[in-house]
């Protein structure tokens, strides 16, 4: 029996906070990340007929948003860059009202942060999904469209990477 819009919304709107924090970690922005979430959930009221374990809403839900950011950067074209005496100007840092993610950014050091931007995107989300958002191997495949095997070498990998990354940071005395 399918479920219903409003008990489907109420179901989903558990996991907003983990969307809003996946879709900033994909996106950069307060703003694009919410216009995904936003966006993430229409496509998934639209498609919760397809949704086959309702246990696993946080993981098909996360999957949703991965497939529509990827849709969303088909075809992007370069941005103007604004010009201002003839020297390309850097936009200030956005302003942010969400003292979340403000207290969830400070909470990696600098050489954490650094090791994790040195990874290859996707190992970057698989353990940040694993780690962070705290979900099983299985639901990470679901997410990345990839199999359970490959979610244990991009962990492997990705840890490794890391504690190299920060080995030779340590290394250098720049940590």
């Amino acid at each position: 029996m399918p479920v219903s819009a409003r008990a489907f919304i109420e179901r989903a709107l558990e996991h907003l906070p983990v969307l809003r924090r996946v879709g900033r970690r994909l996106t950069g922005s307060a703003a694009e990340a919410d216009d995904l979430v936003q966006e993430t959930l229409t496509r998934a009221l639209e498609q919760r007929g397809a949704l086959r374990e309702t246990e696993r809403l946080k993981a098909w839900l996360l999957a949703v948003q991965r497939t529509v950011f990827l849709n969303s950067r088909r075809g992007l074209r370069p941005h103007l860059e604004v010009l201002e005496g003839g020297l390309g100007r850097a936009l200030p840092p956005e302003p942010s009202a969400d003292l979340e993610a403000e207290l969830h950014a400070r909470t990696l050091s600098a050489g954490m942060q650094a090791a994790l931007d040195s990874l290859a995107p996707e190992w970057r989300d698989t353990l940040w999904l694993r780690e962070v958002e705290e979900l099983s191997y299985e639901e990470i495949a679901q997410v990345q469209g990839c199999p359970v095997g490959t979610v244990r070498s991009r962990l492997a990998r990705a840890r490794l990477a890391m504690l190299d990354f920060l080995e030779k940071e340590k290394v250098h005395g720049s940590l």
